[in-house]
């Protein structure tokens, strides 16, 4: 309230340019461009790409190459079926396939544990960031880790 009136907290959105629903960039979750996992570090051509990567190299990328190489291992241990509805996910792995059942920010130590990750379709997984209670297999994996993982 200023001077006795009300001010209206405007909430900027911006729209998908996809399908035109809200989105936090450019493109919702859905729509929002995807690339393989890539197979290793070792098929750099380009000496600006050797360059980059060796200025790159920190703590935050050997958190994502051990999280690349555990998604590669559950990709060889695990059929390629969305766990939820058993659908057909292809040859090569994606990103969107592999869902975090406890959020990796808050739960740092269940972030590479392979039993907190379940393989779902793209759709799946944009359902699942939308309502995380939304598939019963992901709920009660979630209460098993939950008792794994309790605070104290």
């Amino acid at each position: 309230m200023l001077h006795g009136k009300t001010l209206a907290v405007v909430h900027l959105k911006m729209k998908c340019k996809t399908c035109g629903k809200n989105a936090d960039s450019d493109y919702c979750f859905a729509h929002k461009p995807r690339k393989p996992l890539p197979s290793s570090g070792r098929g750099l051509t380009s000496k600006m790409s050797v360059i980059s990567s060796i200025k790159t190299k920190n703590v935050h990328n050997a958190g994502h190459n051990q999280q690349r190489e555990m998604f590669l291992s559950i990709w060889k241990k695990r059929k390629h079926h969305s766990e939820v509805s058993g659908v057909y996910l292809g040859k090569e792995p994606m990103s969107t396939y592999f869902h975090h059942i406890l959020p990796k920010e808050k739960y740092h130590d269940a972030c590479l544990d392979e039993e907190n990750i379940i393989l779902l379709t793209l759709e799946e997984h944009s359902n699942v960031e939308n309502d995380m209670y939304r598939y019963e297999e992901v709920n009660k994996r979630r209460n098993h880790l939950l008792t794994k993982y309790e605070r104290t």
